[in-house]
């Protein structure tokens, strides 16, 4: 039997609760009780079990689980788990998973507070990908870490997917002091297990304690406990407004997902509601290097281009798509950007790797109708493209759901956002499946060269009776989409982000590569 390990590193946590910030504000997304739902897809070509291992943080003890109680995922079918289902597992929890099949899987995790406290509002629905075996690496990299800065404050997680102790080094660089390195520390992770990195925790980082501020990035390096010997982790982090209740969650990325050029598929400048910002991360210890951003609208055509600038080893640098350096005016601008680094300010030879996060926010310019204030999103930069996609977690909810007043954080509606790679127009099959891996819809994309093309479930004629997809009317829920190149153009690559959203919230995440 294949063993497919999709690794879920980040937000498995029945009722978190962390240490809380004194301010002045009782909205802060940060001492939220959140909880965590597994959206889980089968892309094999069989029907598969499935088995899913939690680690307590700190302990190297599974506590198994069966999310289909015995029953087998059909191919291309999407299902989902509500980690409060399972035995054993109490409120409090905060830790890691290990999802195992028969055939290839992939997931993504939602965040949310099922009970918000008296009288606040949470419209928030965070989400994030699991990690394939493949993704494990002994260095990882969180291209932007906050304390108390912008109103933010970060939490990250390390899970060690070894089956022995790790040592994990975590080197803070400090962007507001000329990106020098500021702390560096160690923990220990049992195997399969994780650890958790509060910013506002000194024991977690080893900043000094009169730290009240940060604005920086991390290098994670592993080495199996008490040898040189490399060791595999991966990371994801969480960043939670301290002043109101909004957060996003976004992945770590492994020192093989760097590279010298990397691809946003959202670009936006007081568009649709909302201003894209992308942190850039250096992904060498040792080496400074240069970045230029071009950024491209809908028909490939190129609007400007931000630089260059200079980042020097493990120090980031905050790109905002409204102020490009060539003071050139973008409001109104959609499209996707290619940021490229260099071994000399505007020159051509590549230089060091680089890691992007791409944020997205509710445009303070922006005409109206706005998207509304609590419009807080992160997704990943990529560096190269794919044939194949999947995304596990497409819904769209019916107006009557959607448009609820009630809604919050519940019913929603995702759109995605595909970009093309190539230097020619291309063809891309958007393929809908419910959740039991039934085929009711496939919408061709035809995408400019350098371009993007956009998808939903309702343009691509994929709602039921009921106008809706994912959700069901016996209270269940599941819907997924693969996107493949058309078989006009079967070896095209592209890259797409998913925007899943309900009135005034929402959340990116980015298609997986089909293992």
């Amino acid at each position: 039997m294949r063993l497919i390990k999709q690794v879920v590193a980040l937000a498995l946590l029945a009722t978190l609760v962390l240490s809380g910030l004194n301010v002045a504000s009782a909205a802060n997304a940060k001492t939220l009780d959140w909880a965590v739902a597994v959206t889980y897809q089968n892309v094999g070509s069989a029907a598969t079990g499935v088995t899913v291992n939690f680690y307590s943080e700190g302990s190297a003890s599974p506590i198994a689980f069966d999310p289909l109680s015995g029953g087998t995922l059909a191919a291309g079918a999407a299902k989902s788990f509500f980690i409060g289902s399972v035995s054993g597992i109490s409120s409090g929890f905060t830790g890691s998973a290990v999802v195992s099949a028969s055939q290839p899987l992939v997931a993504t995790v939602v965040q949310f507070v099922p009970t918000p406290p008296t009288g606040e509002t949470v419209k928030m629905r965070l989400l994030s990908n699991g990690f394939q075996s493949s993704d494990a690496s002994s260095q990882y990299l969180i291209a932007t870490v906050l304390l108390n800065k912008f109103a933010r404050t970060t939490v990250f997680s390390i899970q060690n997917t070894e089956s022995s102790e790790v040592t994990v080094t975590i080197k803070f660089y400090d962007a507001d002091n000329n990106g020098n390195l500021a702390s560096t520390k160690t923990h220990d992770i049992p195997a399969q297990s994780s650890k958790y990195i509060d910013m506002s925790n000194t024991a977690d980082t080893g900043l000094p304690s009169s730290t009240t501020q940060f604005n920086g990035s991390a290098i994670i390096t592993a080495k199996i406990k008490n040898s040189s010997t490399d060791a595999n982790i991966v990371a994801a982090a969480s960043e939670y407004y301290v002043n109101k209740n909004v957060a996003a969650n976004f992945e770590g990325i492994p020192l093989s997902q760097t590279n010298t050029t990397i691809y946003m598929a959202t670009a936006v400048c007081e568009k649709f509601g909302l201003d894209t910002f992308y942190a850039v991360q250096n992904a060498s210890l040792t080496d400074t290097t240069f970045i230029k951003v071009t950024y491209k609208d809908t028909s490939g055509n190129v609007k400007t281009t931000d630089g260059p600038y200079e980042i020097g080893p493990g120090q980031k640098k905050s790109i905002v798509t409204c102020s490009p350096s060539t003071g050139a005016s973008m409001s109104g601008f959609t499209g996707s950007a290619t940021i490229e680094s260099t071994t000399t300010s505007g020159g051509s030879t590549p230089g060091a790797n680089i890691a992007v996060i791409g944020k997205a926010q509710s445009s303070q310019n922006a005409p109206s109708p706005s998207v509304g204030p609590d419009v807080f999103t992160a997704f990943l930069g990529q560096p190269q493209g794919s044939s194949s996609l999947a995304l596990p977690f497409v819904r769209w909810a019916k107006d009557s759901d959607f448009n609820n007043a009630s809604n919050f954080g519940g019913k929603q509606r995702s759109y995605i956002a595909v970009q093309n790679l190539e230097s020619s127009e291309i063809k891309v099959d958007a393929k809908y499946y419910d959740k039991d891996g039934t085929l009711v819809a496939t919408e061709e994309l035809t995408i400019p060269a350098l371009s993007k093309g956009n998808s939903s479930a309702s343009s691509a004629d994929a709602l039921g009776s009921d106008d809706q997809f994912g959700y069901y009317n016996d209270g269940t829920f599941g819907g997924a989409v693969t996107l493949e190149a058309s078989s006009s153009n079967p070896s095209a690559k592209f890259i797409a982000i998913v925007r899943v959203q309900n009135p005034g919230a929402g959340e990116d995440y980015n298609g997986m590569v089909k293992p």
